[in-house]
């Protein structure tokens, strides 16, 4: 904010000395000592930032300090204010002015704030995500610009602008946009990005009309065609860089998980009639009743569509004590809603060989004690048999 009176104040002063209509008044009698404020809040504001330096440099240590890039950032931003203060003074108005301009740099402080903002956040990843795809949008955009340019200048340089024939003023006026290499490149990126019928106008109306298909198909394959696929690539390169940042899957994995538990626990709200902030099998089933509340839930990925379905829902929600709390729903409904996933699948798995397992291990045990009931059956009937036998003889 101070910045941005201070580089008005400038604005005033420079419009004063170069004679610009509006500004005859200096800038000291208009805004009378500003100087002097703005003199205070730079000592000020650079005060605090080196007092700032310093208890980082205290509190990080030697360390840590020095494996920052923004420590040595901020430290550059003193340095400089400090060199502009001191040792710039006795140099000429117009570099203490420029070297004062890298205050400008303070503003990447505002900008590290901006982590603090999920959308912000989002926009920065994604501007820098998308410096590759510019690059190479730009050097394609670039090389065909440049050669339809260079076709140009050489038709009309032989054509038109070298032609005596043509009025001067008319010659005059072409050259200013395709006379020179600058000037032609420079009048193709127009034609495709900026104000495109003033120079279709100039090229059919002091050249030839049939410059209107040239203008026309220019616009139709480079304007639309050509700059349509650039910003659908633009756009999708830059999302899915921003889509795959880490921080940003975080943050959007623990804002759904904030809205699905607001969602949950308003649930129990309507559902806890009695307010002891416990929910049995009744009150569950006799929410789960209206129609508007299965609908929600459907939408939740949660479909209940009979009061038995809402009986084992809370059988499978509960932990066993025939009651639901607020957190066992929002942890339950969490696990439950959507469709099954290859994790949830593959502990399935898991727990069903592990079952079979422990069912093979019990059938071999039940079948080694049947084996040792049997044996011993046999051998006591023999035994028994056999004396018998010794009685009768």
């Amino acid at each position: 904010l101070v910045m941005s009176f201070e580089v008005q104040y400038q604005g005033l002063d420079t419009g004063q000395r170069i004679g610009y209509m509006g500004y005859s008044v200096s800038a000291k009698e208009l805004w009378p000592g500003a100087e002097e404020a703005f003199r205070a809040t730079e000592w000020f504001f650079g005060i605090i930032f080196s007092v700032e330096i310093c208890i980082r440099m205290v509190g990080w240590g030697p360390k840590r300090f020095p494996f920052d890039f923004w420590n040595w950032f901020d430290a550059g931003m003193v340095a400089l204010w400090l060199l502009s203060e001191t040792w710039f003074q006795s140099m000429d108005e117009r570099i203490i002015r420029l070297a004062r301009t890298a205050r400008l740099f303070r503003l990447v402080r505002v900008i590290r704030m901006i982590h603090g903002f999920d959308s912000l956040y989002l926009m920065m990843t994604a501007m820098k995500g998308s410096v590759a795809v510019l690059f190479w949008s730009f050097i394609l955009l670039l090389v065909a610009q440049i050669m339809i340019a260079f076709l140009l200048n050489q038709v009309l340089s032989a054509t038109y602008l070298l032609d005596s024939t043509y009025p001067q003023s008319d010659r005059h006026e072409v050259f200013a946009y395709f006379g020179t290499c600058s000037r032609a490149i420079l009048s193709m990126f127009e034609l495709t990005l900026g104000n495109w019928p003033v120079i279709a106008r100039i090229l059919q109306d002091k050249v030839s009309e049939w410059y209107f298909a040239f203008s026309i198909a220019h616009k139709v394959t480079i304007g639309f065609a050509v700059i349509g696929v650039i910003n659908g690539v633009f756009m999708q390169e830059t999302f899915k860089v921003a889509g795959s940042d880490d921080k940003i899957m975080m943050r959007q994995r623990d804002r759904e998980k904030k809205l699905h538990t607001k969602k949950m626990k308003r649930l129990f709200e309507h559902a806890d009639e009695s307010g002891d902030g416990i929910l049995d099998m009744e009150e569950f089933i006799q929410v789960l009743e209206n129609p508007s509340v299965r609908t929600w839930l459907a939408a939740q990925d949660l479909s209940i569509s009979s009061n038995e379905a809402a009986a084992n829902l809370f059988r499978l929600l509960d932990d066993g004590d025939a009651a639901l709390t607020a957190m066992e729903l929002v942890d339950g409904v969490a696990r439950l809603k959507g469709p099954a996933k290859s994790m949830d699948l593959a502990v399935f798995k898991l727990d069903f060989m592990k079952f079979k397992e422990d069912v093979s291990k019990l059938a071999e045990l039940v079948e080694s004690i049947g084996g040792q009931v049997v044996e011993g059956g046999f051998s006591k009937a023999h035994a028994s048999s056999k004396r018998r036998s010794v009685l009768a003889e």
